[in-house]
């Protein structure tokens, strides 16, 4: 009787071990998967880089408090493939997040993606303000990417007196770059999208007898003068006219592309007889290069100008533009824009 009962007891004992270590167990496991913080919510960059393994990712979690255990997110991730489908890229992660939340959100390759739009219409230092803005790259990177050039971009060389060779070649349109995305990739990208996005109209560039820098640069003085999309293929009829006959181009634009600084208001005489080639006030024929990005209604007027003889337009209040072919009738224009300005 005395030896049984105390088989009993012995084996009871080592059932409650057992049964103490196996809940103990699982407060731990359950502590390792927990969130570090539950309550705090604030959010951290996280970055993967180009080929990091579990055991890197799971260390630098662990270092920055986003996960209890690296090694715990190292064995799960090899147990679930995750390894095979860690996504270079920055991730948005904060303490408040479970094990299994972080796993999910690096195994879908939800990475960070700032998006940002581009108007027609901007020149290449704006369109950095831009971009700088929506935090897809610091100044300095972009403006060390485009005073490096970009070999292999495939661009024409750009000709005498331009002021910056990517100028009307960076695509005005709305992009979604991956947090860290390289400043030269940034710039290639856009680069890449004006190619695609004029593949089919740069076909008719030799039938027209337009090289590539005549068209983008008169497509961009239209796209900064026209307020009224139907009104682009008139004036860019007025350009080709005036150059047909040998006039000066006389855009307001490209005096304040020339002048290099905003100009609030109306231009004055001394802003008009500013000495730079991207005067067309005092300049005969085009600008050296284009003074901003046209869009592809700019681009289609060039190639398809209104068949007009117009040769002067004037823009009212409401971006319309009202066309003259004489002197006189310009001047009667002007002076009912300025009756519709005043108050």
């Amino acid at each position: 009787m005395g030896r049984g009962r105390a088989v009993r007891l012995t084996w009871r004992a080592v059932a409650a071990a057992v049964v103490v270590a196996l809940v103990g167990g699982a407060l731990w496991l359950h502590a390792l998967v927990s969130a570090p913080r539950p309550t705090d919510r604030a959010t951290q960059l996280f970055t993967v880089a180009t080929g990091d393994t579990a055991t890197d990712v799971g260390t630098l979690l662990a270092r920055q408090g986003l996960i209890q255990s690296g090694w715990l997110f190292s064995a799960w991730s090899r147990v679930n493939h995750l390894e095979s489908h860690l996504r270079a890229g920055v991730y948005v992660l904060s303490p408040s997040m479970s094990l299994a939340q972080v796993m999910a959100v690096l195994s879908q390759g939800d990475i960070l993606v700032h998006r940002v739009t581009i108007p027609g219409g901007l020149t290449v230092q704006a369109t950095v303000a831009r971009l700088v803005a929506g935090h897809v790259a610091t100044r300095a990177a972009l403006d060390r990417a485009l005073k490096e050039g970009l070999p292999g971009l495939s661009l024409p060389p750009s000709l005498q007196g331009v002021r910056d060779p990517l100028e009307g070649f960076l695509y005005p349109d709305t992009y979604s770059f991956p947090a860290g995305t390289p400043a030269r990739q940034v710039v290639l990208t856009m680069w890449a999208d004006f190619r695609a996005r004029t593949a089919s109209l740069r076909g008719q560039l030799a039938a027209d007898h337009l090289t590539l820098w005549r068209w983008v640069t008169l497509a961009s003085i239209v796209q900064a003068e026209y307020g009224y999309a139907p009104d682009a293929p008139k004036i860019a009829a007025v350009f080709d006219n005036r150059l047909a006959q040998g006039m000066r181009l006389q855009s307001d634009a490209t005096v304040r592309y020339a002048l290099g600084h905003p100009v609030t208001g109306g231009l004055t005489l001394a802003d008009l007889t500013v000495a730079s080639p991207y005067n067309t006030y005092v300049t005969p024929g085009l600008p050296p290069g284009p003074i901003d990005a046209p869009g592809l209604v700019a681009l289609r007027a060039v190639l398809h100008p209104a068949h007009v003889p117009y040769l002067y337009f004037v823009a009212m209040p409401d971006g319309r533009s009202l066309f003259a072919t004489t002197y006189a009738e310009h001047l009667k224009n002007v002076a009912r824009v300025q009756a519709m300005e005043k108050p």
